[in-house]
């Protein structure tokens, strides 16, 4: 009789055993897999998407470096980094013997008395010929030529004969996608920016030379030849979801959705801009033109849906 008993509850210890892994394994696979319960996801928000490079720049202008023609005491007149028009005197220069001598300005333009040497080099005409390679040994340290005495053939000060002037950036393969040729930018020295075009993407033998063009006026640029900025490629609002989230079913980008009864479902998305972390999407619906160019309205993510995060393994 014991022994029945005993043979008894093993069985049903057993069957209670084999239930309970039965049950762990369902709540570890099968549950997830039909609700999400145990899936990562995030919530689609309403943001600002700014897409930036952080690198170094060097400033291309139209440059002419006046020098004295005679040793003495110096006078001036123009402050640094003010534009100055055509005939308006610069500075004077008294010699020990002889008569004063008045440098006037023969061109409209901003006046510096910062000369690095390389006035001719980094020359509007030949900035897309610059070569990254070449420029990270360049030794560039500007000179400041004010001072109280000069001597006969020193640099005094040059004039920047053009409002127009340009940033030439070497960019990396991996930092190139950030770039497009007419896109609008904006530079930013610090707290100060200026509005700017990408004019050209020039490939080079070490990675690639990004040439933006201004005409805004910022007021130390007369002065400053290699210089650290921030790179505005793109700058928008919208809808914002992680890269980790986008999938691709039949060619198509797209995110898991979840629905009311906590199931995930493949819902299109159209990627505005990217800053290779997150993505800015169309929200609610855009635009799709087939192979017959018939335009169809395809509906998309909305703000506050939540959407599978696919887990990227880290090497």
């Amino acid at each position: 009789m014991n022994k029945d008993k005993n043979k008894s509850r093993l069985i049903v210890g057993v069957v209670v055993f084999l239930a309970a892994c039965v049950g762990l394994y369902a709540f570890i696979y099968v549950i997830p897999g039909i609700s999400g319960a145990l899936a990562k996801t995030a919530i689609v928000s309403y943001g600002n998407l700014r897409v930036t490079d952080e690198t170094e720049a060097y400033l291309v202008r139209d440059e002419l470096v006046l020098t004295a023609g005679q040793t003495g005491n110096v006078s001036y007149y123009v402050d640094e980094g003010v534009k100055t028009r055509k005939g308006t005197k610069v500075l004077d220069i008294y010699p020990s013997n002889g008569s004063v001598t008045g440098y006037h300005c023969g061109y409209t333009g901003v006046i510096s008395y910062y000369v690095d040497g390389y006035e001719g080099y980094f020359s509007p005409e030949r900035v897309s010929e610059l070569e990254p390679a070449e420029l990270e040994v360049l030794s560039i340290v500007p000179e400041n030529t004010r001072r109280e005495q000069v001597i006969a053939g020193e640099p005094l000060y040059k004039i920047v004969l053009d409002d127009v002037w340009y940033a030439a950036i070497p960019v990396s393969e991996d930092r190139l996608f950030k770039y497009t040729t007419g896109a609008a930018v904006t530079l930013e020295f610090g707290e100060a920016s200026v509005s700017a075009v990408t004019t050209d993407l020039v490939r080079k033998q070490e990675g690639w030379l990004a040439v933006i063009r201004t005409d805004k006026y910022f007021e130390p640029f007369a002065s400053i030849r290699k210089t650290p900025l921030t790179v505005v490629t793109e700058d928008y609002q919208g809808l914002i979801i992680p890269n980790t989230a986008i999938a691709v079913e039949e060619g198509k980008e797209g995110v898991y959705v979840r629905d009311l009864t906590g199931e995930f479902h493949f819902t299109r998305i159209k990627v505005l801009t990217t800053d290779g972390k997150d993505s800015l999407v169309y929200a609610g619906s855009f635009q799709e033109t087939d192979s017959s160019g018939e335009q169809t309205k395809v509906n998309t993510v909305e703000i506050y849906d939540e959407i599978l995060r696919h887990i990227v393994s880290e090497e």
